[in-house]
């Protein structure tokens, strides 16, 4: 890797957008030299969705990344060979779960054996995944697990703001028992360690509360009395920049929190809305704690416009881009 690293990206599930968007991100003739990379999925289905949406992109199969020729209008492909002809677009099956799952270890492989850079994964539908036999409530618990990552968490970066997040995709009514001062600690840890290798020498954090209006004083929850305050009380001693915890209301419908390098949300949707709003489509999935660089697209499988030829590509550009910018950066502070 003298020049660019190399990126190993997913094909994500095979019924969804993954592999339209794929293809037609290899048609910007800068990708490989912004963010080489190498797609491990299935060459024939890869090839089938070229030909139907980018038929000036040749697929070639190789075995290896240090194979890749990394030329314009040229895909290589790590071909796994586990998506059937027959399988069924736009909706969940066993098949399809089983084939993410694959491309998901054949790429942290890869990047656990230094052989790219970084990973940047495709979307994935949970409920393949789990008729595949792999329960896990999404990528980041997955990655967790086939790395060995004792504490991880979810982070996604828009245009102008990251947010991270103590519990991710667990059923609304589970978060208050998740939310723990060990559980909020371990998050601001992460968040901190993340910003201070690839922003600043000295993060500034912003946490939210659970509750509305942070509990007022107990009234409506006591997760903020009991968790989160002792939490930040912590990090502070730690030298960790924490402020909070704020009303999420209150903080994000100011703006205010532009002026932090990052915000500490307690769940999924408090921290995802405001996010994606930002974002406005480029928004990045960024996996904290893993030993490996993991990147990924803001949206999901779209089952419903797969096969339509609707899908832009221009989110996995990003992705894949800020996967090659971390790696960049990652590797000169070695």
């Amino acid at each position: 890797m003298d020049s660019a690293p190399v990126i190993a990206l997913t094909m994500g599930d095979p019924a969804g957008i993954g592999p339209e968007v794929i293809v037609k991100a290899f048609r910007d003739d800068t990708l490989h030299i912004q963010s080489p990379t190498v797609v491990v999925g299935d060459a024939r289905l890869l090839r089938a969705t070229a030909k139907k949406y980018a038929p000036e992109i040749l697929v070639r199969v190789i075995d290896r990344p240090d194979q890749c020729q990394h030329q314009t209008r040229a895909m290589d492909v790590i071909d796994l060979r586990n998506v059937p002809e027959n399988i069924s677009v736009g909706a969940p099956s066993a098949q399809a779960g089983q084939a993410s799952y694959e491309a998901i270890k054949t790429a942290v492989d890869l990047a656990r054996n230094d052989e790219v850079a970084a990973i940047t994964t495709a979307p994935i539908n949970k409920k393949s995944l789990h008729l595949a036999g792999h329960p896990f409530p999404g990528h980041t618990e997955l990655l967790a697990h086939l790395t060995n990552a004792k504490q991880v968490a979810l982070m996604m970066a828009g245009d102008s703001a990251r947010v991270v997040l103590v519990t991710t995709h667990v059923p609304l009514q589970q978060v208050a028992t998740l939310i723990t001062e060990e559980r909020v600690l371990i998050t601001l840890r992460l968040t901190h360690e993340w910003l201070t290798r690839h922003v600043t020498d000295a993060p500034n954090i912003a946490v939210t509360g659970l509750n509305p209006h942070c509990g007022d004083g107990g009234i409506f929850g006591r997760e903020e009395i009991d968790c989160i305050v002792p939490a930040l009380k912590t990090a502070r001693a730690e030298n960790i920049q924490a402020a909070g915890p704020f009303p999420a209301d209150a903080l994000f419908g100011r703006m205010d929190f532009q002026k932090y390098d990052a915000v500490v949300c307690m769940y999924h949707d408090q921290g995802m809305v405001p996010i994606k709003m930002d974002a406005a489509g480029k928004g990045v999935n960024i996996t904290l704690g893993l030993p490996i660089l993991r990147t990924s697209v803001d949206h999901g499988t779209a089952f419903d416009i797969a096969g339509k030829g609707e899908a832009c590509a221009e989110n996995l550009k990003t992705a894949l881009r800020t996967a090659a910018r971390l790696a960049q950066s990652a590797r000169l502070t070695r």
